[in-house]
């Protein structure tokens, strides 16, 4: 699929990631820096699939971490040099852990009143609320990249145990 241009669902409302209601998005490279929520964006503009990202939590979420990895090499580099483009490699690691955070759980990333949305997720790191708040108002603080970066080994390890869970469950029946 080719670049498409979208009104913002109001669900992904949020002048962290949007200045504007209007985005121009290549769905296929969800991924990557300006094409964050693409799958949700199609999603809540009433898309009807069956491959979203959520609906294969396992392959996502290995996808995610796999981006937070180099997300997090850059940001240890520029963190340690002092680099002012830091701020903006936290806003793709903040966008890769809401990804975590919501398709790991089986749902579509929602921004627009996220702290409600989150309580009902099962799988989420303590004082969830709290923490990331303190990150999106701070991106620009070290300290902030050693908070998101527990908070994605937090959720990793929450998700890795649910499934374990799951599978153990699966055999013993």
């Amino acid at each position: 699929m080719t670049a498409v241009r979208m009104i913002l669902p109001v669900k992904l409302s949020d002048h962290f990631f949007f200045e504007k209601n209007e985005v121009v998005l290549n769905p296929d490279r969800y991924l990557e820096e300006g094409n964050f929520f693409a799958q949700e964006i199609l999603f809540y503009s009433g898309e009807e699939r069956n491959d979203f990202p959520w609906d294969h939590e396992e392959h996502s979420v290995s996808e995610v971490l796999a981006a937070w990895n180099e997300v997090q090499g850059m940001l240890k580099e520029r963190f340690k040099s002092r680099d002012a483009t830091a701020q903006i490699a936290m806003k793709k690691g903040i966008a890769l852990f809401y990804m975590i955070l919501f398709w790991g759980n089986s749902h579509p990333v929602v921004l627009n009143g996220w702290k409600l949305q989150i309580k009902d997720l099962s799988l989420k790191p303590v004082n969830i609320e709290e923490r990331l708040s303190f990150i999106k108002e701070n991106p620009h603080l070290y300290h902030s990249y050693v908070q998101l970066a527990s908070l994605f080994q937090e959720q990793h390890k929450q998700f890795e145990k649910d499934r374990a869970m799951r599978h153990l469950n699966k055999y013993k029946k």
